[in-house]
């Protein structure tokens, strides 16, 4: 049980409703504010009450009966939950989007002359202390959106901080929080928050530009840098470097409160450091005598772009030691000894937490950084770091943006440079903080974009590396050229689509590996990978087509028989299996596999256990877990329809499945069954619609099928049968887009039993007889004449 004091008073799971507010609100009481006295508790509660303590008494009996509060003769207390002290935990922790879901309304909302003048003050006081606190939290969101440019956001939870429930007026130190919040956003409650504060006597005057850029926070982390800076002494020099947009300028003007910023200025002598000398500029001498005569903060903005003049003045103000504190920010390595060196780099996860996605969108570098929080394309921030690089350093940038692991060596074939090259462009590129010290690229996905801006050397790089690839490496390059260009022959891209569609069949995912082979003209070999690709899928009639015209050699003609066996034609189904038999291991295996099934359907279950232990047994020695796998759990099905226990098999094939959906899918089934034989249709039931999701997920759609008629079987026989006709339903739709004949023969068995329905059966028969399951048709056969009778004997799943 739980007691909810926000928008109203009950305890959750009780039989405490109307009549029992003053007994709710004692727990309440408690439950906020610890262990108290029974007379306290007595006089505070029943002030006016010939016998308070008896009043109490009556109470805490009536509570201590439900086991939510306890007491001894002293004392009174609880320690059950309370929503209220939810929320100020989650306030505590930090949590405050969580504290804010959970603040549901006004504390006891609508208590009011229940109790004593002390008793009402406390519900008082308590509704607005905890709504004020969920309101700052509300605030604070609200600013941590506007420092990112999320401005309606931030204006949209101000103005729910405004109209909390339960909350007081704001008092008016506060109104100049809410205002520039709700203004950026354009939230007309802006407007009103200003003519409030005008009848107070505050002036709010500002523009919603100026709101904007107020509460935009472009400058995150750095704490270390700043602490060090702030903590020089009187004398002493640092000396901050970083390549263009690591931040150098952000941080001297974090600085700045404290000190005067003197950005680098070029041309006339000493123009940089005129601000400190005055216009009435003497000889070098006088000038550093009146530096050095100063104290205060510098903050020195670009060494390498200022006046040669004012660099001299200050390399000889550094040696006479005056009181001043200086800081040069620069990409230069420093022309004398500083007291301290920062090497400014890009920004860490760790600096950027508070503001997600930030760093998965920069790579941490301070310029995209700024542009990220304040909502503006990184794109064009990208492209001012990269129009001063040389084209050796755009080249090599861009090539190395299209790998996934960097390849410095097949970059420079790609792009026939010679190795000097290749080195002075990587300088340019680690110096502007582009890469990873691994020379990886940061900001991957602002780079593609920056590249795909630039189709003529996208076209470039994409044709120049592909080839040079590792076939999985080169596979998404050889898609890219195609849709920039439309080619369709380019050397390796055959053999880089036939690998990645193996690897998508390998992790379970033959849909896709379908879709992928179809995007390329075909050749016999990737014919040949599509139609198993599109078996694996259940879709056995594309599946059929795709071997049209194929010369019937051993591994074709083992894939037909599956086939065949898939849609029904049982007879031709053997015939093919038999003549693969005669083939490598591969046909073999497969054969076997189908013979198996085959062996399965005719009720011969120890002979099916055979065949598919053979099939694991070559399977394993191919080096295809995941046919091995398969076949393994095949071994495990007969022995289940042979009325063994198979759970430890299972259990290892599940073990061994665990990142391939569509293998895991058909283990689960088979553990499904072997739920259902203890009858433990609940359990069955779970683990069925465990195995329909990872099928779809997989794209199987004959597994996916044969999951949902399991799962009408079992609503079947728990006799919920609105569930169970819409599972057959389903999995009559997923067995027709399939072609998988059987189980769409089944689910239409299943649902006319379910119904009633004898003309529904008789044409599930016949469907049976047309597609060869001959055998399953006369089992139906008996169910028909059960049904005619009103005695129908429940419902089937295939074999």
């Amino acid at each position: 049980m739980q007691l909810r004091t926000l928008g109203g008073l009950e305890l959750a799971g009780s039989n405490l409703r109307r009549g029992a507010f003053k007994p709710l609100l004692l727990l309440a009481y408690l439950a906020l504010e610890g262990p108290k006295p029974r007379r306290f508790l007595a006089e505070l509660f029943w002030p006016e009450a010939a016998d308070p303590l008896n009043s109490l008494k009556v109470v805490l009996h009536r509570l201590r009966q439900l086991g939510v509060v306890f007491a001894d003769e002293e004392r009174a207390w609880t320690t059950l939950g309370c929503d209220a002290l939810e929320v100020r935990e989650e306030l505590r922790a930090g949590r405050l989007a969580k504290a804010i879901h959970l603040y549901q309304g006004a504390f006891l909302e609508g208590a009011g002359g229940e109790g004593g003048e002390e008793l009402e003050e406390w519900i008082f006081s308590t509704r607005e202390a905890l709504a004020r606190e969920v309101r700052l939290a509300y605030l604070e969101l609200a600013e941590r959106e506007a420092a990112t440019g999320r401005f309606a956001e931030a204006a949209t939870a101000a103005e729910a901080a405004y109209r909390l429930p339960g909350a007081p007026p704001p008092e008016p130190e506060e109104l100049p929080r809410f205002y520039p919040l709700l203004l950026a956003g354009g939230n007309p409650l802006a407007e009103h928050i200003k003519r409030e504060a005008q009848e107070l006597g505050l002036e709010l005057s500002l523009s919603g530009e100026a709101a904007r850029g107020r509460l935009r926070q472009s400058f995150v982390g750095r704490k270390r840098e700043l602490e060090k800076l702030l903590g020089l002494r009187p004398g002493e020099w640092a000396w901050v470097r970083g390549g263009a947009g690591m931040g150098k300028t952000a941080l001297l003007r974090r600085l700045e409160p404290g000190g005067i910023y003197l950005p680098a200025r070029s041309g006339l002598p000493y123009a940089t450091l005129e601000p400190l000398l005055g216009p009435a500029l003497n000889t070098p001498d006088v000038l550093l005598r009146t530096l050095s005569s100063q104290e205060g903060l510098w903050l020195i903005d670009g060494w390498n772009r200022m006046d040669a003049e004012s660099r001299g003045l200050l390399v000889r103000l550094r040696d006479l030691r005056s009181r001043v504190r200086v800081v040069v920010a620069s990409r230069d390595k420093p022309p004398f000894e500083p007291d301290a060196v920062l090497e400014l780099g890009p920004l860490s996860s760790d600096e950027l937490a508070a503001h997600p996605g930030a760093y998965e969108a920069t790579g941490g570098l301070p310029a995209l950084v700024g542009a990220f929080l304040r909502s503006e394309p990184l794109e064009g921030v990208l492209e001012s770091r990269l129009e001063p690089l040389s084209e050796g350093g755009r080249m090599v940038y861009g090539a190395l943006s299209l790998l996934e692991t960097p390849n410095l060596a097949t970059v420079r074939k790609a792009l026939g440079l010679g190795a000097t090259e290749v080195a002075q462009a990587l300088e340019e590129l680690f110096t502007a903080g582009l890469l990873e010290p691994s020379g990886s690229v940061r900001a991957r996905s602002v780079a593609r974009s920056w590249l795909s801006a630039r189709p003529a050397l996208e076209t470039r790089l994409v044709l120049g590396l592909a080839p040079l690839l590792p076939d999985l490496e080169a596979f998404p390059l050889y898609r890219q050229a195609r849709a920039l260009g439309g080619a369709s022959e380019l050397p390796g891209m055959h053999r880089a689509y036939k690998a990645w569609a193996e690897e998508l069949l390998r992790r379970g995912f033959p849909q896709r590996a379908a879709e992928t082979l179809a995007e390329v003209p075909a050749d016999p070999q990737l014919n040949l990978l599509r139609a198993r690709a599109l078996e694996r899928a259940g879709q056995y009639r594309e599946a059929l087509e795709a071997l049209q015209g194929l010369p019937d050699e051993h591994e074709v003609l083992a894939l037909k028989g599956t086939l065949l066996w898939r849609l029904g034609k049982l007879g031709e189904a053997k015939a093919l299996a038999e003549r693969a038999l005669e083939g490598e291991t591969r046909a073999r295996a497969e054969a076997l596999n189908t013979l198996g099934h085959l062996a399965l359907a005719a009720g011969h279950f120890s002979e099916a256990t055979g065949f598919f232990r053979r099939a694991a047994n070559l399977w394993q020695l191919l080096g295809e877990d995941t046919r091995w796998i398969e076949a393994l759990n095949n071994e495990a099905m007969s022995q289940i329809y042979a009325g063994e226990a198979a759970e430890e098999l299972l259990a290892k094939v599940l073990a061994a499945a665990q990142h391939n959906p569509a293998v895991q899918s058909r283990i689960l089934i088979n553990l499904g069954m072997a739920l259902e034989q203890r009858k433990d249709y609940p359990e069955a039931e779970k683990v069925y619609t465990q195995a329909a999701a990872l099928a779809l997920e997989a794209g199987t759609l004959d597994t996916s099928a044969r999951a949902w008629n399991n799962i009408g079987v079992v609503l079947h026989y728990q006799n919920r049968r609105v569930e169970a006709e819409e599972a057959y339903r389903q999995a009559l739709a997923l067995a027709r887009q399939a072609g998988e004949t059987l189980i769409m023969a089944m689910a239409l068995a299943n649902l006319a039993e379910l119904l009633s329905d004898v003309e529904a059966l008789e044409e599930a028969i016949l469907l049976l007889e047309k597609s060869g399951h001959q055998d399953m048709a006369e089992r139906y056969k008996a169910e028909l004449q059960a049904l005619r009778s009103h005695q129908g004997n429940g419902p089937t799943r295939p074999r």
